[in-house]
């Protein structure tokens, strides 16, 4: 069956919380650590709602014969030196069922396309030096490993 990829929205938060707590609970080596805890799905809940509530990002979702199954978080910036938009990827994920089986590459493609419609400049996202099979995707898909760049983060 075909995967279709969605806009969330309100409606969809009970149905995809979980798919946050898998995301949350994964290891870069693609296992689901541990099952989410009733206090955890709420604490998801919680996250979704500021997440829709805010227009800072984008979610998108992977749905196959009515179940959500993945979803991919884009946000967008601006590029100074080129004059053009940036799509960035902030979080992919499929849940462990479905890997392997082309939802990563399906959100992947969505997102592509958003780009080229919008005209960016490019598409950038950030991954653990371990995470072998997003590494991989990545690179079937023709993103390139920036040598030298850098990743810095103050936490507030």
């Amino acid at each position: 069956m075909d995967i279709e990829i969605i806009p969330i929205d309100e409606s969809h938060i009970p149905k995809v919380k979980g798919l946050i707590a898998g995301y949350l609970n994964s290891s870069s080596n693609g296992v689901d650590e541990s099952d989410p805890s009733p206090e955890q799905l709420e604490q998801c809940e919680q996250i979704l709602n500021r997440f829709i509530s805010n227009s800072s990002a984008n979610c998108y979702l992977a749905r196959q014969d009515h179940e959500y199954i993945g979803f991919i978080i884009l946000s967008w910036s601006f590029s100074i030196s080129k004059g053009y938009p940036v799509l960035r990827i902030e979080a992919l994920y499929s849940s462990s069922k479905h890997r392997k089986k082309s939802v990563g590459r399906k959100l992947m493609k969505h997102a592509i396309d958003l780009a080229i419609s919008n005209k960016a400049t490019r598409l950038q996202l950030e991954t653990d030096d371990d995470n072998a099979p997003a590494r991989t995707l990545y690179k079937q898909l023709g993103f390139k490993l920036i040598q030298g760049k850098g990743v810095y983060m103050s936490f507030l």
